[in-house]
């Protein structure tokens, strides 16, 4: 792999506090988002903290060679290790890229995490659903999981090496505003037609770092269409054994022209043409190979709320893009408002807390917010309308969820408008 092509990204500042901790570092994401270049920058975090490269240990199980060395076992991987002059009675540091291509990986990793305690596993996977079956327990207490998705804009920026657009998003901290904040504060830069065009690429192409880092549309557009091929080439007809594959591409060209819609199984079975079984069958494999987010309504009246349909979003606009093959810019679209709140939601799911959840909220009189974010008993509704404000209009659907919830505050993500009012702070979408 090229250093030169490693850059910062969240998930390491997350994972670097547990390096030193005895449970195994489990790295979960669809291919092509980065977590080989992450397991490559804790080492260089290691090695920051004079840890020796005899100590650091990099394994690809996509090697068949590599990959045969692991399948005979925890024992005979030590003695491989000792017989390459490893310092084995030492602190080691044993990242393996590719967990789920093991035989039997649960037994691996357990031998080493109980029995060999001067060993770290930092491990990645690309399939939840491999990874489930391949592990015959759960792991439990002895692994921390952290899941990878594709670059969120902030970390688009610092790939674009715009540090002086990512020093004037952090400098304005506007996901920790309040209604105190005065407006007049936020940097002007985050108001500019450089910022909006980075937007607005990173809208179209998505954050998948390759894409991200290329500077030519139509090398874009290629490395598009090879993330998707290999996905459904590798990821679903090999892994997941679909034969169907004429189906399955049916099925996701359906789900990326309703994102944000609420999902009606029995219409999509019609669309299809397809059994209700398979479909819900493809839509889990989807969401467990990170491809589709599900997001289910926020609900303590179902009298008056719906509480059981769900909405479907894409993890990457650009993979969405690029599947119903409309890679024109916001403006000449019929469909920007969907893709805009579908890149707001990827934003939010890159950035969420521990303890956050992402709901929607609807009426059955069709009153209804896009988001609702969840902490513990506190919500905080967030709606999406993509246009130019003059003066600050509070959403209908805000106005009466306020209502019923009691809330504290609201956001509403705008094209380009900073405001506030009553109890709304009004935001370009690039912050939400």
């Amino acid at each position: 792999m090229d250093k030169e092509l490693l850059f910062p990204r969240k998930t390491v500042q997350k994972i670097t506090g547990y390096l030193d901790t005895p449970e195994i570092i489990l790295l979960i994401g669809a291919r092509q988002v980065g977590k080989t270049s992450i397991l490559y920058l804790l080492m260089d975090e290691l090695r920051r903290k004079k840890v020796l490269d005899s100590h650091i240990h990099y394994f690809d199980l996509e090697d068949l060679d590599t990959l045969q060395t692991f399948n005979r076992g925890a024992k005979e991987f030590i003695a491989y290790l000792s017989a390459r002059g490893s310092d084995t009675k030492s602190k080691n540091y044993i990242f393996v890229d590719e967990i789920q291509y093991m035989d039997n990986p649960t037994n691996f990793l357990k031998i080493i995490a109980d029995h060999y305690h001067n060993f770290k596993l930092i491990v990645s996977g690309s399939s939840t659903l491999e990874i489930k079956r391949k592990f015959k327990d759960s792991l439990a207490g002895r692994k921390i999981v952290f899941e990878v998705y594709p670059l969120d804009f902030y970390e688009y920026l610092i790939f674009k090496k715009e540090d002086a657009l990512c020093r004037a998003l952090l400098k304005s901290d506007v996901r920790h505003m309040d209604l105190k904040t005065d407006i007049k504060n936020i940097p002007a830069r985050l108001l500019s037609k450089e910022f909006a065009g980075h937007f607005n690429e990173y809208l179209i192409f998505g954050g998948y770092p390759r894409v991200a880092l290329e500077p030519v549309h139509d090398k874009k557009l290629s490395y598009l269409i090879e993330i998707y091929n290999s996905y459904v080439k590798k990821d679903i007809k090999d892994l997941m054994r679909i034969d169907n594959i004429t189906a399955f591409n049916n099925l996701l060209k359906a789900l990326a022209l309703q994102v944000g819609s609420l999902v009606n199984i029995t219409e999509l079975c019609n669309t299809v043409k397809i059994a209700r079984e398979t479909i819900e069958r493809y839509l889990f494999i989807l969401e467990n190979t990170f491809i589709i987010k599900t997001v289910s309504p926020f609900s303590n009246n179902p009298r008056k709320e719906i509480s059981r349909m769900s909405k479907i979003y894409f993890t990457d606009t650009g993979l969405r893009n690029i599947i119903i093959k409309n890679m024109d810019a916001p403006h000449e679209r019929v469909d920007a408002g969907a893709l805009i709140e579908n890149c707001v939601l990827s934003q939010f799911l890159k950035n969420l807390l521990p303890l956050q959840e992402i709901h929607f909220w609807r009426t059955l009189a069709k009153n209804e917010v896009d988001f609702v974010l969840m902490e513990g008993n506190f919500s905080t509704p967030v709606e999406v309308k993509y246009t130019s404000f003059k003066l600050p209009k509070v959403p209908l659907g805000i106005r009466y969820f306020q209502r019923d919830y009691k809330t504290d505050k609201s956001f509403v993500l705008t094209k380009d408008y900073f405001g506030k009012a009553d109890n709304s702070i009004f935001l370009p979408c690039w912050l939400g």
